[in-house]
């Protein structure tokens, strides 16, 4: 009994801890107004592993832009569509990542076990300037967020490469 107990207190230990480090609360809503920026960065520990990606709306000018910056290659959209930031935005909602910990990591004592594993970040910022942050190391949040906004910029940089292409 006392061995199940301690094992019980334990595991919930590790998994508050892993759950968010920061005390930096959530927001309880989504956020109002237009999306202006999103930044999403990914590092691998090992190997030379990288890839940022980071989309604008200018909040005077309405100009826009998204830059790719991958360990092989980088790429550069100026005047880039609306719908971009809707689905973006539409990912945000529908994932609850405003509700995301500043801070997803491992205890300190496994962190130093650690002998590769990965880093992330992600920031969005809104024109009523309400901003989403979180982070982490070796520990990603509950649901699919950062991996269907990677996966839609990557489609989007994907996209303008083979146009770029196409016109040479």
């Amino acid at each position: 009994m006392i061995r199940r107990l301690v094992l019980t207190t334990v595991l919930l230990g590790l998994f508050s801890v892993c759950r968010g480090q920061e005390d930096a609360k959530p927001s309880a809503c989504m956020p109002k107004g237009k999306l202006l920026r999103v930044e999403y960065a990914f590092n691998g520990m090992r190997l030379a592993e990288y890839s940022n990606f980071d989309l604008k709306r200018g909040a005077e000018t309405g100009k826009s832009e998204f830059s790719f910056n991958h360990h092989i290659s980088e790429v550069t959209i100026h005047d880039v569509a609306d719908t971009l930031f809707t689905a973006v935005s539409r990912i945000i909602e529908e994932e609850r990542m405003f509700e995301y910990e500043s801070y997803y990591g491992l205890p300190p004592e496994l962190e130093q076990r650690m002998l590769d594993g990965f880093r992330w970040r992600f920031d969005a910022c809104f024109e009523n300037g309400e901003r989403i942050h979180s982070s982490g190391r070796h520990v990603f949040p509950d649901g699919n967020g950062l991996q269907k906004i990677e996966r839609l910029l990557y489609h989007a940089a994907d996209a303008a490469t083979k146009a770029t292409l196409d016109e040479e």
